[in-house]
């Protein structure tokens, strides 16, 4: 069992390091390969992943430390400095990001208790993605870069 694990998670993580790097050769965005390295390795497809309880602490260990980047790269002092374009940005970024998730848990055939869950979690995971996308590039602290970390922030 544990032999079939770390063969099962050694696939996992050389499938990832291949799409990675063609992914950065291509120039784009690695947090793309590595959710087309979760589709490929899932089990719909190659189905080499361990087993679920096994992959779950995997997915906590990695979203913490995602998490982690994030708060590394908030400084509530840029929200301060881009204050009215970040408020309304982000503000705006909420309600349109919540109104699509709802509209989508809705047209899935959801309640509106489901729904009201799927639109807090579109519009969390936005943030996440926004973050690394910025810390990838290295670009937190260019103007852009800092607008939309003040309107993650609110």
């Amino acid at each position: 069992m544990l032999g079939s694990l770390f063969t099962e998670l050694s696939l996992v993580i050389i499938l990832a390091v291949i799409i990675s790097a063609i992914f950065k050769l291509l120039k784009q965005p690695l947090i793309i390969a590595y959710i087309i390295t979760g589709i490929i390795v899932g089990p719909n497809l190659l189905g080499v992943t361990p087993p679920l309880p096994q992959m779950e602490t995997f997915a906590h260990i990695g979203i913490s430390l995602l998490l982690f980047l994030v708060g590394l790269n908030l400084n509530p002092k840029n929200a301060k400095d881009v204050g009215k374009v970040s408020i309304i940005t982000g503000i705006s970024q909420v309600l349109f990001t919540s109104i699509i998730g709802f509209a989508l848990g809705k047209l899935f055939g959801f309640s509106n208790i489901a729904s009201l869950y799927i639109a807090i979690a579109v519009s969390f995971s936005s943030t996440i993605i926004i973050m690394k996308l910025l810390s990838d590039k290295r670009d937190v602290e260019s103007q852009y870069g800092r607008i939309a970390v003040g309107f993650l922030i609110v």
